[in-house]
């Protein structure tokens, strides 16, 4: 794809320079309505099981496609999967790392952490030491519901760019889509229906953008 995985956008050497805010809601958008359709639209319904930013390709006009079906997964009859488990640190979802419990909230668990990716632009995990990492959502959590604080933690990039308004919303549905317990999480059709308004028009929602 002509522009790389979102995750060479943001972490590459450009730094997310190419990415306006409007422009990051908008993949995020894009990836609600990939995994909407895996989610609700096939039948039986299937897990992607390794949503991150390298999954997430970017065409010339930075239209966001899901990519790597490797460790897709459709659920059985009962709405649950029962496989080994796989996925890339700092995307997966407690419940299924520490019980092995997968289902579509694990898919939207990692969509919460492209969506911290997209605000904070920090990686999911950081290294602090050789022998010490930080979780991007442990690290955020107690910042992204403190509105005095939030805005000092976006990405320099798109810092004073956006609403405020649209900025606590979308950190607010960050924080419901990484919560610990799966049921608090929305299903990604939630999620797209409160993105749909905060992408312009002209990309793909209906902000309608002042002059």
């Amino acid at each position: 794809m002509e522009k790389g995985s979102l995750d060479e956008q943001l972490h590459g050497p450009s730094g997310g320079s190419a990415l306006t805010w409007h422009m990051r809601m908008k993949i995020a958008l894009d990836t609600a309505r990939g995994l909407e359709y895996l989610h609700e639209h096939c039948r039986p319904p299937i897990i992607h099981r390794d949503l991150k930013s390298s999954n997430i390709l970017l065409d010339s006009s930075f239209n966001a496609k899901i990519s790597d079906f490797g460790l897709a997964v459709s659920l059985d009859e009962h709405g649950k999967a029962n496989i080994k488990l796989s996925g890339t640190l700092g995307y997966v979802a407690p419940e299924y790392l520490l019980d092995g419990k997968l289902t579509d909230k694990s898919d939207v668990y990692a969509f919460g952490v492209v969506l911290l990716e997209l605000l904070l632009g920090r990686r999911p995990v950081e290294k602090l030491t050789p022998a010490q990492c930080q979780s991007l959502v442990t690290w955020a959590m107690p910042q992204l519901t403190d509105r005095s604080k939030l805005p000092n933690i976006v990405d320099s990039v798109i810092k004073d760019t956006m609403d405020l308004k649209h900025l606590y919303q979308v950190a607010a549905m960050a924080v419901l889509c990484v919560q610990p317990e799966p049921s608090y999480r929305p299903l990604i059709t939630d999620v797209l229906h409160s993105l749909v308004p905060l992408v312009p028009v002209e990309l793909g929602g209906t902000h309608r953008l002042t002059r």
